[in-house]
């Protein structure tokens, strides 16, 4: 079979999918090489060889396949196979294409896949170590801590098994404790993933080499778009409709992730706590025991604020004092020291969440006053310096579910 014109190629890849039952095929630019696309993202590309006589079908696996030394072997097949007595060329070159693909490629493909599943499964040692992070996340009559491991459909014929953890209640997994789970995580040197809009935080050993690349777009997983894929702990964090936009959003995700490593700090933000505050253990304790009340920290980007109002610390005058305050959007309805812009029924909600909030917060070590524009805590004995971001591990605490969720 003749492949020097572009349209051979093509047609050939397309007959190919058709016999192995492949979802798509797609054109690598002006390479001359195709793609044979799954339905659950595996794929196999096509090279036609000069003098284009013969062709080379390689699988392709995930990038983390090369990191642990798994590779599949690519095939050579012929171009101009006899033809079947009433076979045209280009039928007899497709069936044997599949054929060899079949026998050949398909079940080191399958190994590959399955052996890399192994590599990444999580260890017994990281499920330790989160268990320890989040030893201060005290179990509460409305919630707890659990840590399990949760299989996750990944481009490329790979289902992940990948290790989460949560802040269980009655309700399922809470959206406000996340970001504070996953920072506790990320305090103990784990990486982690919060899936947008998840109360869910995937986490994993840190890489051995660090990536400029570890956010990526893939065909999705669970049907049509884009998902971003964390490479580091195998999570989804969001799927896309549109490519260009995902891969803005890779970009940008790559590029804070290098800015916090150069700043070598845990969080670059956390919602509920002013950016002056991050680094401080007594306000993140402050927020970390609102959320595992219930309470919703403000600045989540998938909340919507102007149904649920937020609670957000920020430092307050003198030193060893915070201020908590209760914020509702949009902007002027209810926001520290304009109170009474508000509407009367929303004054008596804010009354009502700032004694729930001091009920919460007023234990041994603190002073708590009601205060106009929120509550002042003040510590009786303040930190003078901030824990480093690289420390903050605590005791083992083991309470797992039986099942993640879903």
């Amino acid at each position: 079979m003749e492949l020097s014109t572009p349209a051979s190629p093509e047609s050939l890849a397309r007959a190919v999918a058709e016999q192995l039952g492949a979802d798509r095929t797609e054109k690598d630019g002006d390479t001359g090489r195709m793609r044979v696309v799954y339905a659950d993202g595996r794929a196999l590309e096509l090279t036609p060889n000069r003098p284009r006589t013969r062709i080379t079908i390689t699988a392709v696996l995930p990038e983390q396949a090369t990191v642990h030394g798994i590779e599949v072997k690519a095939i050579t097949v012929t171009a101009l196979p006899r033809p079947r007595p009433g076979e045209s060329q280009a039928k007899a070159t497709a069936r044997h294409t599949a054929d060899h693909i079949r026998q050949r490629l398909l079940p080191a493909h399958t190994a590959a896949l399955a052996e890399l599943r192994e590599r990444t499964a999580p260890q017994v040692a990281t499920f330790q170590r989160a268990e320890s992070a989040l030893a201060g996340f005290l179990d509460r009559p409305r919630g707890g801590v659990a840590i399990s491991e949760q299989p996750v459909c990944r481009p490329l014929g790979l289902t992940a098994r990948c290790a989460v953890a949560w802040w269980h209640t009655l309700d399922g997994p809470s959206r406000a404790v996340a970001p504070f789970m996953a920072d506790a995580l990320r305090r103990a040197g784990l990486v982690t993933t919060e899936p947008h809009g998840s109360g869910c935080v995937f986490f994993a050993e840190p890489p051995a080499e660090q990536s400029d690349t570890r956010f990526r777009i893939a065909p999705a997983a669970g049907g049509e778009g884009w998902d971003l894929v964390d490479e580091f702990t195998g999570a989804c964090v969001r799927t896309y409709d549109d490519r260009e936009w995902a891969q803005g959003i890779a970009r940008s995700a790559n590029g804070e992730e290098d800015a916090a490593r150069r700043a070598q700090v845990a969080s670059m933000e956390l919602p509920g706590l002013s950016a002056d505050l991050i680094e401080d253990k007594q306000s993140r304790a402050l927020a970390v025991e609102l959320a595992t009340a219930g309470h919703m920290p403000y600045g989540l980007t998938d909340v919507d604020y102007t149904q649920t109002p937020g609670f957000h610390i920020y430092p307050n005058t003198g030193p060893g004092r915070a201020k908590v305050a209760r914020l509702l959007e949009p902007w002027g309805s209810i926001r520290p020291g304009a109170r009474f812009e508000a509407p009367e029924r929303e004054v008596d909600r804010y009354d009502k969440d700032m004694e729930a909030y001091a009920r919460l917060l007023a234990r041994p070590g603190r002073t708590v006053a009601v205060m106009l524009d929120g509550i002042q805590v003040t510590y009786n004995d303040p930190l003078t310096r901030p824990r480093s971001a690289r420390f903050g591990v605590g005791h083992r605490h083991e309470n797992r579910l039986p099942h993640p969720p879903k």
